[in-house]
């Protein structure tokens, strides 16, 4: 069944990114990454083959195939290597990415253990070496509700038990006298996962808009970080510390608020069946893809994919999830062509000025609003026919207007309504992507609108999500059975 399921998934995966490719940056340059590509064979997905005390040899031939193919080295780490053999995969082999993923009190210690050996190696003292959900800011993240309670069933681990602090992300770097270790932020983008804050507590307008703008909050968060943080003087950005999240279309797992039957024991489904698709709670796959694009124009270098083998939404495959990360990263050629010029990004804000029965609000954050926008600009300033792409988006139940910022990227945009100069719609549930061109007016130089089209259009939003556990039984669904499997184990 999983070769099969491999086989349909590089199928897939190839005729995404045939049709993805062909502009631009449509793929980081080191690739996806994902939880379950351990070797090479996934389009566009880097693999990282978990590196542990006993199978060093094994770990040795993937990465071996890895770098015949051309592709960028990484594992996952899960327990502390003692093994010679094991560490010497770093003396052996220029790893670049190290994924850690220890979740327990010890996590810091562990993290910086290994990172200490990377520092020290021979071959791989230049990888970036991040572990689970650790990132800077993550103390004081106002995505995070006071206290998380997260259930889980007797005997599995739980992910989100020990609370981060603003000093987990530092000391794990590996250090040595006058050296620290490169750095990557992974924090947990799991819409549903019961570290973040409920609807009501985010005083979001409906749990699919809580879903959607809290992830992208934290993402937020953590590039704040990264540009404005700093170790021995130095911005964690300017030593070029990495930003690539865990990310997934839906995970609640140990979260019984999105647990529908209240029985965590079976799985904690999510089940949505409204009579219009479109206004169930679970986010459609558009909305993934979206997401994932925010992330991008908020500082992403690339993407980590957790799926559980039962997958995050029931019928919907790793392929079909690998293929909608393709799709939100790199559908958008002026994006792309952007990226691949000297660029900024438009905006590492988490609030959003929306106008409320036509009366301009003051700026609200985007999880009481259900509002994100992002956006990237070209820089370069030789560069002719400088672009700006913004990606709107609303995840309530109402159109809103939003008001952008008179300065974006240096100059104001221009929608072509002068009573509505820099002012926007977007419909309930709607993503829309903005395109402009810097022109020269009689009011100077303007970014002024080229398009405003709707994207990531499937906004089906019934479904059925899950989360990871180890097994939960068979849950019965519109006849169909869920088995799933744990991504950590304890």
């Amino acid at each position: 069944m999983q070769k099969k399921m491999k086989r349909a998934a590089v199928f897939f995966a190839a005729v995404v990114a045939g049709s993805s490719l062909s502009y631009g940056q449509a793929v980081p340059a080191r690739g996806f990454f994902d939880w379950g590509v351990n070797s090479v064979g996934t389009p566009d997905f880097t693999a990282s083959p978990f590196l542990d005390n006993s199978n060093a040899a094994s770990v040795a031939a993937l990465l071996t195939a890895s770098q015949s193919a051309g592709q960028p080295l990484a594992v996952k780490v899960r327990e502390p290597l003692t093994n010679p053999q094991s560490i010497a995969i770093f003396n052996n082999f220029a790893v670049q990415y190290v994924f850690c993923d220890f979740e327990d009190t010890q996590a810091v210690g562990r993290t910086r253990s290994v990172a200490d050996l990377v520092l020290n190696s021979s071959q791989s003292q230049g990888a970036f070496v991040g572990n689970f959900n650790f990132y800077p800011r993550s103390g004081n993240d106002g995505s995070r509700p006071t206290n998380v309670v997260s259930n889980v069933p007797p005997g599995e681990h739980n992910s989100f038990q020990n609370r981060p602090f603003n000093e987990q992300w530092p000391d794990a770097h590996g250090k040595k006298p006058n050296v620290v270790g490169k750095g990557m932020a992974n924090p947990s983008l799991y819409p549903g996962s019961p570290d973040y804050r409920s609807a009501s507590q985010a005083g979001s307008p409906n749990i699919r808009a809580a879903l959607f703008t809290l992830p992208i909050v934290r993402g937020t968060v953590t590039e704040n970080g990264l540009r404005g943080d700093t170790i021995n003087g130095v911005t964690f950005r300017n030593r070029g510390d990495l930003n690539i999240p865990w990310v997934t279309r839906f995970n609640n797992w140990g979260n019984s608020t999105l647990d529908t039957d209240g029985n965590p024991n079976n799985g904690f489904a999510f089940v949505q069946n409204a009579g219009t698709p479109s206004n169930g709670q679970l986010l459609s796959r558009g909305d993934f893809q979206a997401q994932i694009l925010h992330y991008r124009l908020r500082g992403a270098d690339s993407v980590n994919l957790f799926q559980a083998s039962a997958g995050s939404v029931v019928g919907y495959s790793e392929a079909q999830e690998q293929g909608d990360i393709r799709t939100g990263w790199g559908a958008n050629s002026v994006i792309n062509t952007i990226f691949s010029h000297g660029h900024g990004l438009a905006s590492l804000s988490n609030n959003a000025n929306v106008f409320v029965n036509n009366t301009q609000a003051p700026s609200q954050s985007n999880t009481s609003t259900g509002v994100v926008w992002s956006g990237a600009f070209d820089t370069n300033t030789s560069q002719s026919n400088r672009r700006l792409a913004i990606l709107l988006s609303n995840l309530s139940g109402a159109s809103k207007r939003v008001d952008l910022p008179n300065s974006v990227g240096g100059f104001r945009t221009f929608s072509g309504n002068t009573s509505r100069y820099d002012d926007y719609v977007v419909a309930a549930g709607e993503h829309r992507m903005l395109t402009f061109t810097l022109t020269n007016t009689s009011h100077g130089k303007q970014w002024i609108l080229n398009s405003n089209q709707p994207v990531f259009l499937d906004n089906n939003r019934n479904g059925v999500g899950i989360p990871e556990p180890a097994s939960i039984g068979l849950l019965a669904v519109g006849g169909l059975g869920l088995l799933a499997r744990r991504r950590r184990q304890a």
